[in-house]
């Protein structure tokens, strides 16, 4: 990673974005990703870890594997296929495929299959900050020993994502909108009350099933993930990220 006042050399991993976050962070939005569009737990195997390790080392951003593992379900859904994608190097090959074509400009950052161009993330912010407040009135929050800080959590993030630069690039607005759900999530979790706790506890626990002989560091990411989708559900927030919109 570049290190203060350095310029990172043309054509680095680092000038690429590969290298701009730590690896674990790095490994996590990959991971994340994956588990959203797989809709069940997964737990990285070490041809896994070795792949998206060689993925950041040679400055592929993660936005880039983030899209291309999207692709990768959205074909297989347009195909009716069956079957859970079990990992992530099942989708290897649409990485290199994106990751060739953005770097020749034949496709661009932040475009998918059906998702708009760059010119596109400023509509997609606002209507992310639009969903936001809107969900308020309607979400369920009997979960929450304070009901009322609900609607104030949800106006605060939205203002957080409305106030995001629009021209900061996909990946680090990718970033930014991560940390924003993660900080509305983990504050909702902290308020929910002790039935609502309790329920949630029991669908991670449910999904994540038996986690003997997995090391506790993959536990609890995977666990922490589990959470925090299932918090999101509870209040009907959608996952902030420039590719759901």
């Amino acid at each position: 990673m570049s290190e203060t006042g350095r310029t990172a050399p043309p054509g680095s991993s680092e000038e690429a974005g590969g290298g701009e976050l730590d690896e674990a962070t790095y490994a996590t939005l990959v991971e994340e990703a994956f588990i959203a569009e797989r809709g069940t737990p997964f737990l990285m195997s070490s041809k896994d870890w070795l792949l998206v390790k060689g993925f950041r080392e040679r400055g592929i951003p993660a936005g880039t594997v983030i899209r291309a593992i999207h692709e990768t379900f959205e074909r297989r859904k347009a195909r009716a296929q069956t079957g859970k994608i079990s990992s992530i190097a099942y989708c290897e090959s649409a990485v290199e495929e994106r990751w060739e074509m953005e770097r020749r400009g034949l496709v661009g950052q932040g475009e998918g299959q059906r998702e708009g161009a760059i010119e596109d993330v400023a509509p997609r912010l606002d209507a992310m900050a639009r969903s936001l407040e809107e969900i308020g009135p309607a979400a369920p929050n009997e979960a929450l020993a304070e009901p009322s800080v609900l609607a104030e959590k949800l106006r605060a993030a939205a203002s957080k994502v409305g106030a995001l630069p629009r021209d900061l690039g996909v990946d680090a607005l990718e970033e930014k909108l991560s940390a924003i759900e993660s900080s509305l999530l983990k504050s909702l979790e902290k308020r929910l009350t002790d039935a609502a706790r309790a329920a949630v506890e029991a669908r991670v626990s449910e999904a994540l099933g038996d986690p003997s002989g997995i090391g506790p560091a993959v536990v609890e990411r995977l666990r922490r993930a589990l959470t925090r989708r299932e918090v999101r559900r509870l209040f009907g927030i959608p996952p902030l990220t420039l590719f759901h919109v």
